[in-house]
């Protein structure tokens, strides 16, 4: 779901429970994903870049669209069974590694530039691999909203534990709306960005997924000391009930196009 420099990623460890944990994030973002991505038109003849692409329901969805894909990743385990359909699959850091420039039409990364360090070189990486009338999709989420509840917010001492720890790891809880800028910075054109958040009931898949974060984050948030187990329980309990409902995240779509040589 993300492509993230080696050594500091938040969630590159051995949690027994991450491939679910990736699944359930694929079903609360893909159907948005879809969506944006089939109104710019890809399908038959694309050449298509998905960078970060984790367990690849964006790589597998656009190769189902007659689209050509290379999906890359620094773990690509969980790609494998994509290369049966056609997935061209390459190990690849995009904050270290070069593309091969002017080559596709579609460049998308979604939750990919809130997790590396360089996001100005990762950008214009991923914009060198567009070619001239190409689109760059950028979606990364802004947290300010995550949490929120009909009585105030949700567990906040937890939600901000939980960031702590990422923002120790390179991750920037903004990011969303970081990406509209660098965008703009690559020289993108027509440069637009929208949001979208979901209405979350505990104990459904979507509401597994948020106390998933939790458990995986569990142990650096008590090493941190200002949450405790029971704290952390609580909130996981919570999340598994369906009398409570909050609002997620907002997953910003930034979209630029390369504007033709001069």
């Amino acid at each position: 779901m993300a492509e993230r420099t080696a050594t500091r990623y938040v969630f590159g460890t051995a949690f027994e429970r991450e491939e679910e944990r990736l699944a359930l994030g694929e079903a609360l973002w893909d159907p948005g994903t879809f969506e944006r991505l089939a109104a710019l038109g890809a399908g038959p003849g694309w050449r298509c870049l998905e960078v970060g692409a984790g367990r690849g329901s964006v790589a597998g969805w656009l190769a189902e669209r007659g689209a050509a894909v290379t999906a890359v990743d620094l773990d690509t385990a969980r790609l494998d069974r994509l290369r049966a359909r056609g997935v061209a699959i390459r190990r690849l850091d995009v904050t270290r590694d070069d593309l091969p420039e002017s080559t596709y039409d579609l460049v998308h990364a979604r939750l990919v530039m809130q997790h590396v360090g360089d996001r100005a070189g990762a950008v214009a990486r991923m914009v060198r691999a567009l070619r001239p009338g190409g689109h760059l999709v950028l979606e990364d989420t802004d947290t300010a909203s995550l949490f929120s509840h009909a009585d105030g917010l949700f567990h906040p001492e937890v939600k901000r534990a939980a960031y702590a720890v990422m923002t120790a790891a390179g991750y920037h809880p903004r990011c969303g709306l970081l990406d509209v800028g660098l965008a703009e910075e690559a020289g993108l054109a027509d440069v637009r960005a929208d949001g979208r958040a979901e209405v979350v009931r505990g104990g459904t898949a979507a509401g597994r997924w948020f106390a998933l974060w939790l458990e995986h984050l569990r142990p650096n948030m008590l090493a941190l000391g200002s949450v405790s187990e029971v704290d952390i329980d609580r909130a996981v309990a919570d999340l598994a009930d369906p009398r409570h409902t909050w609002l997620s995240q907002v997953m910003i779509t930034v979209t630029g196009r390369k504007a033709a040589a001069p």
